[in-house]
């Protein structure tokens, strides 16, 4: 049960006190009769009543201010704001290499800043890289058959035909791989494939739907599926290799590691001859590749919406304990490596900046040690406090600045709220030119941003900890526990019947985490619900410091459901049928949610379960809850409550198993996972225990009666 907030004054400024002395009047003064608002007595009484009702409100600010006291005895401190990520694709001016056997290259740094256009409307969001990226010519050094493993064809391009497939007749199956020099990482990169061939008439496939399926290795074994980009200017060109020339461009993935294949190691890019349609057709003979040139176009990396500020001054020292600065800019995103607080010291005769260390508090901090504080939220850096001891001796906690000694921070990031949430292809201007970059952009929308956390949220927050008492034993605990991990958590479930596993293992606590997407959810991307690995390791580091020794973490993605809805509805007099059916398609979506969409959840502010007023039961709705299921009453209910709906026709549902990274558009805009739905006449569409529910492409038709 969720701690009560008293009210100590329900007084309200009408009914209790205006109303009530005014009913006094016969009693206390028989001889006033008028009672009119113009009368001077009403007015004073008006006006005692609203000063009466101020005292009220902030008597009644007291409980707050007590539990606010509370949460700061507990160190309970509001969390900063968190950034949006993206992925940013840098193109360059002209392919690399410039000619052949060039090796110009070109380096983005760590720290590159990348804005939005600023509007009338829109303010400017600056993004920065997260790492130094690299983009060299990509060094093309195999090509092999799997039926010829130990023989290179590169070296024999030019001099004669190479056949990627087997002859005669080509087998399902068929594999020839291309390998790149492990020396230049190849994560990220755009690669434009330009094949020379023997032209021939098709050979029995559809050339602008060859059954080939290309895939690049991504280490330890693991192969993934790339599709060639069919952007403007892009499109497979190649007919199947059956085109006298052609080309064929792939935007690689950022996670690639060298691989081995047959022994040799580097990156590898291999093409399969796979018919997954019968329209496709199959090659009655190997096609004949002449020769084959691989360029780069670009590279993608990851960016934060984040400022950069350097070597800024924070202010002098004053040589006393417990000193506190202030940064010029709050919140502030985590310190990274290299990026600290320096305080001028003397050495060797010379004044020179020496780095300190931050630590969470200074309870082991002695005298000697170079030890600050920071408070991300406020931007607030303090140095250790000097205190008096139980046997009246004082204690110095973390060595003081000496006097009149600058005090800088070598490097840090500032930034973060909803608003770094931008849509795809909205960051584009470069803040600085870089030599070879043509142009910038997000193919992604960029997802992750969250404002400061608000009071009833760290409330919220604070209840969980104090049930939880800093160890992990029950299932809730780890709930509980594992949601102040990070402020990219949606929503964490402890999953204690294994179900969608082969079962749990005894000491096995399986976590089921639903990233904090909201922005994402709400324009339908469902790629953004998938559990990053750096937030997975997040996590875990975090509960390692509270699970029991013999409890082994298992963190893993729900099981997702999407639902689309086919709605006939009848609409009321004078009503605009695109209006409402926008409404019926927005009240789906924020009812068959795996996150509550509502401003109000999106802060983590309890709100009831909109099935509530269906007659089902009242919780604090933060999502679809785990393992309900979905009746189609519901939906009748939900679309006729709906303003501007006369009348329900008919409510079709389907289903499909929605997987987060099958869900990512491809570099044309289109989703990845391309499985039709079938909606149908089903009453129930039953959900597992580790599952829950998430909107696909709803249909809403108006119709008449």
């Amino acid at each position: 049960m969720a701690l009560p907030e008293p009210i100590l004054d329900d007084l309200r400024f009408q009914k209790d006190i205006v109303d009530e002395a005014r009913r006094r009047i016969v009693r206390y003064c028989p001889e006033w009769t008028d009672y009119n608002l113009s009368d001077p007595g009403i007015t004073l009484i008006e006006l005692f009543a609203w000063m009466t009702e101020m005292i009220t409100y902030r008597l009644n600010l007291v409980p707050d201010k007590n539990y606010i006291r509370f949460m700061d005895f507990l160190g309970i401190r509001l969390l900063p704001a968190t950034s949006a990520r993206t992925e940013l694709t840098f193109r360059l001016s002209i392919p690399f290499p410039i000619i052949p056997e060039d090796t110009t290259d070109v380096t983005i740094p760590q720290g590159a800043e990348v804005a939005t256009r600023e509007t009338e409307e829109d303010r400017e969001v600056i993004f920065t890289t997260d790492d130094r990226l690299l983009i060299a010519p990509p060094n093309l050094v195999q090509i092999r058959r799997q039926d010829d493993v130990n023989k290179n064809f590169l070296s024999r391009m030019g001099i004669e035909i190479f056949y990627p497939f087997t002859r005669p007749a080509p087998q399902s199956g068929d594999t020839f791989y291309f390998g790149f020099d492990e020396a230049n990482d190849l994560s990220g990169y755009i690669l434009q494939f330009d094949f020379t061939c023997e032209e021939t008439q098709g050979a029995g496939i559809r050339r602008e739907d060859p059954p080939l399926m290309w895939e690049v290795a991504r280490g330890d074994g693991v192969w993934s599926e790339i599709v060639p980009s069919s952007r403007y200017g892009e499109k497979d060109t190649t007919g199947g290799l059956n085109n006298s020339s052609g080309q064929m461009v792939f935007y690689l993935p950022l996670d690639l590691r060298p691989d081995d294949v047959q022994g040799r190691r580097g990156y590898w890019i291999r093409c399969r001859l796979e018919q997954r349609r019968k329209e496709q057709g199959m090659y009655r003979e190997s096609p004949r590749i002449k020769e084959v040139k691989v360029y780069s176009l670009g590279a993608t990396t990851r960016a934060t919406h984040a400022v950069v500020v350097q070597n800024e001054v924070i202010g002098v020292s004053n040589g006393e304990a417990g000193q506190t600065f202030r940064l010029l800019h709050a919140p502030i995103l985590g310190l990274r490596e290299g990026e600290t607080v320096e305080v001028q010291e003397v050495h060797d005769g010379e004044v020179v900046y020496v780095p300190w260390q931050c630590v969470e508090d200074f309870s082991n901090s002695t005298l000697h040690d170079r030890h600050y504080t920071l408070d991300t939220a406020e931007g607030e850096i303090s140095f250790g406090p000097n205190l008096r001891q139980p046997d009246g001796s004082v204690r110095q906690y973390g060595r003081v600045p000496e006097s009149v000694r600058s005090i800088r921070i070598s490097q840090y990031r500032y930034g973060g709220g909803v608003i770094g949430n931008v849509p795809s292809e909205k960051i584009q201007v470069l803040r600085s030119a870089i030599t070879y970059i043509d142009r910038v952009s997000n193919l992604n929308r960029a997802t992750g941003g969250r404002d400061q956390e608000s009071l009833a949220e760290a409330k919220m927050r604070a209840r969980r900890e104090l049930r939880a008492q800093q160890r992990a034993v029950t299932a809730e605990d780890y709930e509980n526990l594992g949601k102040a991990a990070s402020r990219r958590i949606g929503r964490i479930k402890s999953n204690t019947s294994g179900a969608g596993s082969a079962g749990l293992a005894p000491g096995t606590v399986e976590l089921l985490v639903i990233p904090a997407a909201y922005d994402a959810i709400a324009a339908g991307d469902l790629s953004k619900l998938t559990l990053e690995p750096s937030l997975r390791t997040e996590i875990e580091t975090h509960l390692d410091q509270y699970r029991l020794l013999t409890a082994t973490l298992n963190l893993r993605e729900p099981t997702y459901i999407g639902v689309k809805v086919q709605a006939n509805i009848v609409i009321s007099d004078y009503s605009r049928p695109e209006v409402v059916t926008a409404r019926v398609k927005a009240a789906l979506g924020n009812f068959i949610t795996p996150l509550a969409l509502s401003p109000a959840a999106s802060q983590g502010v309890a709100i009831d379960d909109p099935a509530a007023s269906n007659g089902k039961q009242s919780s604090e709705w933060q999502g679809w809850l785990f393992g309900r299921n979905l009746y189609v009453s519901e939906l009748y209910s939900l679309i006729a409550q709906v303003p501007g709906v006369k009348h329900v026709r008919d409510v079709l549902m389907g289903q499909r198993v929605v997987t987060p990274s099958k869900e990512a558009a491809t570099i044309d805009g289109r989703p990845a996972d391309t499985t039709p739905v079938t909606v149908a006449d089903v009453r129930i569409i039953y959900v597992p225990a580790d599952g829950v529910l998430c909107s696909l492409d709803h249909e809403v038709n108006v119709v008449t009666l």
